[in-house]
């Protein structure tokens, strides 16, 4: 008995060693790369996920500073209305310096104001203001036309 399976064992060992190694494919390499790249990157995707969703890192949000509007002045140039403290800045600013322009210890544009109004309201304005300048500009031209 101890023969047989001695014999058994030693075809099934040839059996093995003649069976040619199998090398993945170029294909199978690639996928199985890809399929690693997206696990990574969807575990990535899903921590930065994770800590925006529970707030772990707060940020500079906390401090007493808004930017409240900003004019560009050419293409590198602008200006900028900052409130700090319940004061507003105007500050000039270029590539390679910022300079205060002036400093308003009352506020010159009111954020609260602004924020407070709905969009419907806001958008009521806008269509009254340019209901306004077509009346106007009907006006002039019907006065320039009399006149000629």
């Amino acid at each position: 008995m101890l023969l047989v399976s001695a014999q058994a064992l030693a075809v099934a060992q040839s059996a093995e060693a003649a069976k040619p190694i199998a090398i993945p494919s170029s294909q199978d390499q690639l996928i199985e790369v890809a399929l690693a790249l997206a696990l990574v990157l969807a575990l990535i995707y899903g921590l930065a996920w994770l800590v925006k969703r529970k707030q772990v890192v707060t940020g500079l949000t906390n401090l007493p500073m808004k930017t409240i509007g900003v004019l560009p002045m050419g293409v590198k140039e602008k200006i900028i209305l900052v409130e700090v403290g319940g004061k507003q800045l105007l500050l000039g600013m270029t590539p390679t310096n910022i300079n205060t322009l002036a400093t308003f210890d009352e506020p010159i544009i009111d954020i609260k104001e602004q924020h407070s109004r709905s969009f419907s309201q806001k958008l009521k304005s806008i269509l009254a203001q340019q209901k306004l300048q077509a009346e106007n500009d009907l006006q002039q031209k019907a006065s320039q036309d009399e006149d000629k």
